[in-house]
């Protein structure tokens, strides 16, 4: 084979790779929890309201609804702990996929009787859009949802500008939603 033909070679080689289609991102999930703590430092119980003081020393009063189960054992002194749990999933259909999907729900529970006081709350939702461009250089992915409507979001994370810079005009991502807020009373320190 002469020098002329191996660069012929590796020449069409390189003009075939840059026609083929690139490879399609991987699934992300991107979450994000907070957390934040504060200690009773009040409760007045005919009225059922809780004062609060948070790390930073600011407090707050708040009213324990009728939902809000064994409230009677909320002492001065015990710690109040909230957390936030939010992620968003992206992932490519799948070419068989019809992409009609949408689901969304919610969650709910609270403490059984007996228990220190607590609940969670939750939702969740599900759905696949088609993408209509990606803009690289505002970092912006325009799309249209099931129902109809154009939308454009920023993209904010690397991992969410990685995942963005592999998607083409047409393709279907299945977008899952889900963020959940607890709240427990634990024991203060004795």
């Amino acid at each position: 084979m002469t020098m002329r033909s191996i660069l012929a070679a590796g020449a069409a080689a390189a003009l075939l790779a840059g026609c083929a289609k690139p490879t399609p991102p991987a699934p992300l999930t991107l979450e994000s929890t907070k957390r934040v703590e504060a200690t009773v430092t009040a409760v007045q119980k005919d009225k059922r309201l809780v004062s609060l003081r948070g790390a930073d020393g600011r407090s707050v009063t708040v009213e324990a609804g009728p939902s809000v189960r064994n409230f009677d054992q909320i002492k001065v002194g015990d710690r109040v702990v909230a957390s936030y749990v939010e992620a968003i999933g992206f992932a490519l259909a799948p070419p068989s996929d019809p992409g009609n999907v949408s689901d969304a729900g919610l969650v709910a529970g609270r403490a059984a009787p007996g228990e220190r006081p607590g609940g969670a709350i939750g939702r969740f939702a599900r759905t696949t859009v088609v993408i209509d461009s990606v803009d690289p250089k505002t970092n912006t992915v325009t799309f249209t949802g099931q129902d109809g409507m154009p939308r454009a979001i920023p993209v904010m994370t690397p991992e969410g500008r990685a995942f963005a810079s592999k998607l083409r005009r047409g393709d279907r991502v299945e977008v899952t939603y889900e963020e959940a807020v607890a709240i427990s009373v634990e024991p203060g320190a004795k």
